[in-house]
C-alpha cells in the first residue's frame, strides 16, 4: 500500500480568525490514482497546554437575590465578570468575596478543599431585614466551573442568612480533551453521531503551560470522501468537549504528523467490467437464450 507522511508545524500555516482554521498549503500535492481513494490519520502531535479555564464563555457570575426589608421587597445581583486568565478554586472564591455589598445584604464565598465545593452566603445587612431567597439569573455563565447547576436556587422566610452550597464540585478543566478537526469529508462521527472532520482526540493530561505529547496507540486511518483525492492544502482546528474553537493565547508551537493511505476502490464503484473468465458461459447463455430452449411457448 502506498503512503505519504505530512509534518505539519505551526509556523508554517496561516490562521483564519472566522473559521478558527489553521491551513497548510503544499507545494506538493496530496493526489490518488484512478483506482485508489485516500485514507488519513493523526499519528503523533504535540500540543501546548497555554489556554485558560476561564475565558469568554464561561467568565460571567450573577447571582439574584430576594431581600425583605421592612416589609418591602427589594431584589438586588450580584454581578461579576472574571477576567480572563487561569483560577484556581480559591481564586474564584476571592472573586466572588470582592463583589460590592448591596444596601441590604452582603455577600460571601467559601472553597471547601475536603469536598471539592463552593459555599455562596447571603447575609443580611440590618436588623429589620431578611434574606427570602436567591437564584442564578439567565446571564450566569460560570455554573459548570463554580459546581452549580443553572436552575439552582433557594427560598426561605424570615432568616437573616442564606447558605448555598454547590450541588457539584469545582470543575476547574475548561476541557478534557481537543480534537483535531478537519473540513474534509470524514467516515466519523461525534458524539450526536453526526458525521464530523474530527481525526483524533488528545487527551489534555498535561499541567498549564506544559506540552502535551500525542502518539497513536492503533493503526486505524479514516477514509476521506469520494472526491477528496487531490489535496494542494490541509485545513485543521482544534475544538474543545463543548465544540469551541481552542485559544492558545499567542502564537504557541504545535506540531501534527499526518499519515496518508491510499487504498484501492471497488471495482463495483468504479463502474468497471467485473466479469471474470468463469462467468463469462453462464452470461453467453443468457444472452442467446439457450436457456430456454427446452420449453415450448404452449409449456410456458
Amino acid at each position: 500500500m502506498r503512503n505519504t507522511l505530512l509534518f505539519l508545524k505551526n509556523k508554517s500555516a496561516t490562521y483564519n480568525s472566522d473559521t478558527k482554521f489553521y491551513r497548510w498549503s503544499l507545494m506538493n500535492p496530496i493526489q490518488a490514482r484512478k483506482d485508489e481513494l485516500l485514507a488519513c490519520q493523526v499519528i503523533e502531535a504535540e500540543i501546548p497546554k497555554t489556554y485558560y479555564n476561564v475565558n469568554s464563555t464561561n467568565n460571567v457570575f450573577s447571582y439574584r437575590a430576594s431581600i425583605n426589608n421592612n416589609g418591602q421587597t427589594v431584589l438586588h445581583t450580584f454581578d461579576l465578570t472574571l477576567t480572563i486568565r487561569n483560577y484556581s478554586a480559591v481564586d474564584l472564591a476571592t472573586q466572588i468575596n470582592n463583589i460590592s455589598n448591596s444596601t441590604h445584604a452582603g455577600i460571601n464565598c467559601t472553597f471547601d478543599n475536603q469536598t471539592g465545593k463552593i459555599t455562596i452566603i447571603l447575609s443580611a445587612l440590618s436588623a429589620n431585614t431578611t434574606i427570602d431567597g436567591a437564584v442564578f439569573t439567565g446571564i450566569n455563565t460560570c455554573n459548570r466551573l463554580i459546581g452549580f447547576v443553572s436552575t439552582t436556587s433557594k427560598t426561605q422566610s424570615g432568616l437573616s442568612g442564606l447558605i448555598l452550597e454547590g450541588d457539584r464540585i469545582v470543575d476547574l478543566n475548561l476541557t478534557n480533551n481537543v480534537y483535531i478537526e478537519t473540513d474534509l469529508l470524514l467516515e466519523s462521527r461525534n458524539t450526536r453521531g453526526e458525521k464530523s472532520g474530527i481525526l483524533a482526540k488528545v487527551q489534555m493530561d498535561g499541567a498549564f503551560l506544559s506540552l502535551v505529547h500525542y502518539q497513536t496507540a492503533h493503526n486505524i486511518p479514516i477514509e476521506l470522501g469520494n472526491k477528496d483525492t487531490y489535496l494542494d492544502h490541509i485545513d485543521l482546528r482544534f475544538v474543545d468537549d463543548n465544540d469551541v474553537s481552542v485559544d492558545f493565547n499567542g502564537d504557541n508551537d504545535f506540531s501534527i504528523t499526518l499519515l496518508f493511505n491510499y487504498i484501492k476502490r471497488d471495482k463495483l464503484l468504479l463502474g468497471e467490467d467485473v466479469i471474470t473468465e468463469q462467468y463469462k458461459p453462464f452470461i453467453d447463455t443468457i444472452n442467446t437464450g439457450d436457456s430456454c430452449d427446452e420449453y415450448s411457448d404452449n409449456e410456458i
